[in-house]
Order: C-alpha cells, then structure tokens, then sequence
C-alpha cells in the first residue's frame, strides 16, 4: 500500500469518524466499547465476506486479514453481539402514514392543510383508514402508540387525532432511539452504496449523486434548503409510492424471492463552523 493511499485513507476515516464521534460523546459512549465493537466487526465483516470459492474463511485467514490473534477471533465469533431487532420498519411505516396524510386529498382540506381526523368513523375519512392505506400492514394503534411517543400528534377530548408535525423522528434529541435507529441505518445504506460504487467486481453502478456549491450568501441559504427540502419530499414521495405499486403488484405472482431492502435516501447538507476541516 503506497504512502499516498494511506494518507488519503487517514482523511477519509478522520471525515467519517468526526461527526461519528461527536454523536458519541454526546451519548457518553466512551472510546473502549466503540473499539470492542470495531473489533467484532471486523471478524463478522471477515466472516460474512472474505471467504474463498464460496466457502466461509478459516480462523487463521481471519486473523490473518485483520491482524487480531486467533484467540480474539475465536472470541468475538462467539459473541452475540445484539438480539434482532425491527425497529426501523415501525419508524418507515409512521413516516408513511405522515406523507399521507399532509398529501391525500381525502387528509387536507381546502386550504391544503391536514384535517383534524377521528380515530374511527362511520362516514369519513379517519385514522385507522390513514394506516391501512399507507402502513404496509401494520396496525392503526401501533402506529398511533408510535406517533405519539414521538410527539407527531396529540388525540383531543374527542377522540379525533391531529398532525403536529409531518415527520417522524423528534428534533434535536441525542437520547431518543428512534433518531440513534435512523443514523445507523441511514449511514450504512449510503455507505453501502459506495462500497457497491467503488468495489470494481461489482457492476453495474447504483445512483450516486451530490450537489455541493460554494460563495452562497448566508442571507440565502434559508432559501436553498427549502427548495432543497421541497424537491427532494416530492422525489421521496413519487419513488416510495411507485415502489410501493410494484410490491402490491407482486403480490399477484407465487414464489417470489425478494430483496431485503431497497430504497433512495436523500439528505441536505449545509456546512457548519468546522474547527477542523479537511
């Protein structure tokens, strides 16, 4: 490995890293368990990935391509490190629900702000209907239980439940799950993508892209992250409903094998003071 590729891995792991460990401080989460964790990654990314012709790779070749002994290899494959866990599907299917219900004409009025809706009715629209349309499955009180952990909505003396926010996950929260869920996923899909981007046996390409401009006045900056936010909610909108069409359409066929994820992410980015930028 040349000197120029080592240096250009230190900046990138720093570039990584950085905003990684202010996350982490702010949880109080001290550097010995992050190192435990990269520990055992490393031997489940070795051996999960870096077998030969197919086959799972030995304790030696583990150790070997990730410099631990043989002994911390036989220890972190015996670790379990968490217990399954869904909580990113109760997460999307509210997020859903909210999208449907700030653009559903039967959800807004003629102001074109969300209505006010029961929780059950016998002759309008109401929230159990919200869920069944736009949850994929999942059941109207899980889903207000969610909602209302997050503070998104609030239910009235008369059991009507209104839309305080039209996003999910709470503001500015370091303690709130839901939001430490949302990083790590979020994170590892676009990682995921680059290492798919850059790993030359893999072909084709995924979509890939990022817009970065400089020289923009502060005074507009507002400006660009609505437009931003706007776009980019419609973008999020039109593929998660068209995806979402070609799944119900499936449903049609026996004995499909399915994908375990697919999707886009989209995020604004706007830069802060860096101290340190490199």
């Amino acid at each position: 490995m040349s000197s120029q590729l080592i240096d250009v891995i230190k900046k990138m792991l720093i570039q990584v890293f950085r905003p990684l460990v202010r996350i982490l401080l702010r949880l109080n989460v001290p550097y010995h368990v992050v190192s435990d964790i990269l520990k055992w990654t490393y031997v489940d990314v070795s051996n999960n990935y870096f077998g030969i012709n197919g086959k799972k790779p030995s304790k030696s070749r583990i150790s070997v391509i990730t410099g631990l002994s043989r002994v911390q290899v036989d220890q972190q494959l015996k670790t379990n490190m968490f217990s399954h866990d869904n909580s990113h599907r109760k997460w999307h299917r509210a997020g859903r629900v909210l999208t449907g219900w700030i653009e559903d004409k039967d959800y807004i009025d003629h102001h074109n702000k969300s209505k006010i809706i029961p929780i059950e009715s016998a002759d309008k629209p109401d929230f159990k209907q919200l869920v069944e349309k736009y949850s994929g499955g999942a059941t109207y009180k899980s889903v207000l239980d969610e909602l209302l952990t997050s503070e998104a909505v609030v239910v009235n003396s008369n059991n009507e439940v209104e839309l305080i926010k039209p996003y999910y996950l709470t503001d500015n929260d370091p303690d709130d799950i839901q939001n430490v869920d949302f990083l790590g996923l979020s994170t590892q899909y676009l990682l995921e993508t680059i290492d798919h981007n850059i790993d030359p046996e893999r072909q084709p390409p995924r979509f890939q892209r990022i817009v970065l401009h400089d020289k923009l006045p502060k005074s507009l900056a507002g400006l660009a992250e609505s437009y931003a936010r706007k776009k980019s909610q419609e973008l999020a909108n039109d593929v998660d409903e068209y995806i979402e069409h070609l799944i119900q359409h499936s449903e049609l066929e026996e004995d499909q094998e399915l994908v375990p994820y697919i999707g886009v992410g989209i995020y604004f980015y706007k830069a802060d003071d860096d101290k340190n930028p490199l």
